[in-house]
This record gives structure tokens, sequence and C-alpha cells, in this order.
């Protein structure tokens, strides 16, 4: 007799659908079949059996930047993303000014120590203040359970210069890492800006143009050859537009290792929410901003089609205020970028992607777990339902429809850019470690539940060649 059984569900496993029960011991799944008999049992009758979801780019409690810190620590935004299906997080070791790569991820892990109700990981950050020490930096937080580093493209304080940029990559690629990096140009960005200021051109409709498709185009392009320079896989973070995806497809023809990600917000939230009165469309600031409609319909195809492998949130969480700066009349260039997604993540694409039929079983499950689970290093415990892995499970009522809102979330932030969007489809039991966290829509466990995941880089034999080693006078 098993420890609990998930019974009665309709799963979802690597194969497709199946009804059957899951078995669980000592917090893994040990068995998959019918008339399991456990000392506990979950009736899951009506439910979707879906794997937790892993949202591999958010931020929570991170040192204050911009005049404004985090609204969500790891406790309130752990909550959050558990009441959303999502049972693992990887954040990021955010650095303070001055701040070393290392600084940065012990300030996290004691941030998360004690607060996080679902397990966690957490990627580096390298800036020009990381410290002439970064490849050594690096490789300690290898041997910590850390698989992953991320790089800024724009952003004062944390972008970095191309020789920081092309260490890191070789750094990473020695280590079997993969680099995330939030690309756009900051030059294009600077020079656009101060001419829209000198124009008088701040309302934040203005934020569009700022920071526009062409500019985020050339820094993905800039990226990725860099990758294929070094050999190093790269992560394009928060793809936004047709452009981007363009990028990336013809990079991946080139032979580089060049993973995808794309956001919510880049598929629900337009360039024109930003077209009406300040105060209102101060809700839809983050950068890379929204596109159009047809980037929209572009991100959806490539999702359905494996153009994009990852589906995460990019939660920034910011109370109102702070994000507008306490004005009345904000501007593109006072208003904080970034909104919160933790909890909206899952439900949108649940609901606009599975139950409309625009994604496979299949594809869902790649997008939402076990994508960020094989690119980050946490395939051997998390991001699907398979015996020997964690028994991180979310149940769904596929057929309850409900109201997206500030009132009906969990997160400290004080607004939603889908506040009032009508969604179809809930998780109403989630498991981390086969214990319920979230029950009757309450929360089951204390703050501290959630444990540290050391995650596995990859093989470095297995990286791309760098470009010192190739061999072009023996081309055919």
């Amino acid at each position: 007799m098993h420890e609990l059984v998930i019974k009665g569900g309709r799963v979802a496993l690597d194969d497709g659908w199946a009804e059957c029960d899951i078995a669980v011991d000592e917090g893994r799944i040990a068995a998959i079949g019918t008339g399991l008999t456990g000392k506990a049992v979950i009736g899951a009758g009506g439910r979707w059996v879906m794997p937790g979801g892993i949202d591999a780019h958010c931020h929570l409690d991170q040192p204050v930047w911009g005049g404004a810190g985090n609204a969500d620590d790891f406790e309130s935004g752990t909550i959050s993303a558990a009441f959303g299906g999502t049972t693992c997080i990887v954040p990021f070791g955010m650095p303070g000014p001055d701040m070393t790569t290392i600084g940065a991820i012990d300030r996290a892990l004691d941030r998360a120590t004690g607060r996080a109700v679902i397990d966690y990981g957490l990627h580096a950050v390298v800036t020009m203040g990381t410290g002439s020490d970064v490849e050594q930096q690096l490789s300690l937080l290898a041997g910590r359970g850390i698989a992953s580093v991320k790089l800024f493209m724009t952003y004062q304080g944390f972008a970095v210069d191309d020789d920081l940029f092309l260490k890191v990559l070789d750094t990473a690629r020695t280590l079997g890492w993969i680099v995330m990096v939030h690309a756009e140009n900051d030059a294009a960005i600077r020079r656009t800006r101060q001419r829209l200021i000198d124009l008088g051109r701040t309302d934040i409709r203005y934020h569009v143009v700022a920071h526009s498709e062409t500019m985020e185009r050339e820094a993905t392009h800039r990226a990725l050859a860099f990758a294929e320079m070094t050999g190093a896989r790269m992560t394009i973070v928060h793809v936004s537009s047709l452009q981007s995806v363009e990028e990336v497809a013809r990079a991946r023809g080139r032979g580089v290792d060049a993973i995808a990600e794309t956001c919510p917000q880049y598929l629900f939230i337009g360039a024109a929410d930003l077209d009406r009165q300040a105060i209102d469309a101060a809700r839809f600031v983050f950068s890379p901003p929204p596109r159009s409609p047809r980037s929209h319909e572009h991100l959806w195809q490539a999702l359905i089609d494996g153009g994009i492998d990852l589906w995460s949130s990019d939660h920034s969480p910011y109370f109102f205020a702070d994000k507008i700066a306490r004005s009345q009349t904000p501007g593109f260039t006072t208003t904080l970028s970034g909104i919160p997604g933790i909890e909206t993540r899952l439900p949108l694409l649940f609901s606009e992607g599975v139950l409309t039929g625009r994604l496979t079983l299949e594809r869902y499950l790649d997008l939402t777990s076990r994508n960020a689970a094989a690119i980050y290093g946490l395939a051997h415990a998390k991001g699907r339902i398979a015996v020997g892995l964690d028994a991180d499970l979310a149940l769904w009522d596929p057929t309850v429809t409900w109201t997206l809102g500030h009132a009906a979330l969990h997160s400290r932030v004080d607004f939603t850019p889908y506040e009032g969007r009508r969604v179809t489809g809930k998780p109403t039991t989630v498991l981390v470690r086969g214990v319920p966290v979230v029950a009757d829509g309450k929360l089951q466990v204390p703050p501290g539940f959630g444990q540290f995941v050391v995650r596995t880089a990859g093989d470095p034999a297995r990286s791309g060649k760098p470009v010192e080693e190739t061999t072009p006078w023996l081309d055919a």
C-alpha cells in the first residue's frame, strides 16, 4: 500500500492522456496504473492531472532598483505561483550595486530560506560590477547547484559590454551552462528615448517607440552571433516580436543551440493598450513592450509549431504607486517596466491554448514544464508525470470559468494587467513532492516548505564548436 494515491483523474502523461491513478511514496511518484491503493487518497474525478508548472523566469525580493523594491518576497510570490498551478520556480539572484554574482546568489538564498512554499532554483546574473574573477565565481556556483546565468544588453548598471559577454559565454560553455539574454540594443534605446524627450513625446504610448522591434531584433541577432562564435547554449528571454522569432529560427538553421522564451503579455496585451489615459496605460508597461496583432499571430504559431520553447511569466512585482513614481500623469520615462504574472501564466495558456484547441497536450506540456526541466537542469526531478520523479502535480478543473482580477489573485501586487479577463480552467489542488500545498482554495503548508533544488548542468562535450576550433579551409 502506498502513502498516497491520486485516484480517478485524467492524467497527462508523456504519450498522451490516460485514465489512471498515481501513487506517491516519500515525495516521489512510485507507480502509475489502475486499482492502486494508498493510506491516503485524493479523488481526482472530473479533474485533469497535469505536471506542476515550472516558471523559469520570474523576479522576487530583489534589491531596490529604479527607486522601488519588489512587492512580492519568496513567501507571497511562491504562494501566488502555487495557486496558479506552478510547483517550481527559478528566479534570479539579482545583484545590487557593487555586488558580486556570488553575493547576489547568497542574498537570494537567504531571502528564500524559510519563506518559499514551493521548490525553487536560482539563476546567476553577471553585470559589469561582478568583478574580474567572473570565471571563478561561476565555477564555484556550479558546485552549488546553479546551472545558468543571465546577461542584460540594456539597463544602466546591468548591461554588459561585448568583452564580458564573450567571457561569460566561453565560461558557460566549459561548464555546460545555458546563458539567458535580455536582448535589446541599449545605445539605440538611449538615442531614441532622448530624441522623444527632446520632441516632448513622453506619453506612455511612446514606450513602444523607445523599445522598437528593430532594437530587439538587432540585439537578438548579435547575441545569437556571439553564441555561434563561442559554441554556447543560449536562451533569448521574453521574445516579443515576429522579427526576433525569425532571428532565432535563422540561428538554429546555422546550428546554434538557440532557445526562445515568450510570456503571456506578448500574446494577450498589445501596443494599443498603451494608447490610453496615462494612469490606465501604466498597467501595461514592461520591456520589451507589447507589440502588434501581427506579432501576436506569429507568436501563437511559434507556440504551436515549436518555434518557441518556453512559456514564462517574467513576473516583475511592483506596487502600482511605486511603478508610476506616485504620479497622476506618468510618462514612459518615469514608469517602471514590469508587471505581475506568476499566477496567471498557466490559466491563460490552459484556457486560450489547450481548451480552444490551439495547442496540443504535447505542446502545452513542453511549454509549461517539460522543456524548462530539460533546459535548466531539473529533468532529474521535475517537469513530467513519471515514476521516480517528484510528485509535483496540479489537478485542474477544466470546466470552471472565472475572472482574473486582483481580488482573485494572491500576489501582493495591487493590480493585474488582466483585470476582468474571463478564463476557463483552474487548478484546484496543487501538490509539491506529494504534499498538498493548495487544496479547497486554501494554502495548506507553512512558509519554508519549499526547498532549494540543485540543478544539473549539461555535458560540455555536447556544446557547439567555438570559432577558433573550426577549419574552414577543409570545408567542401
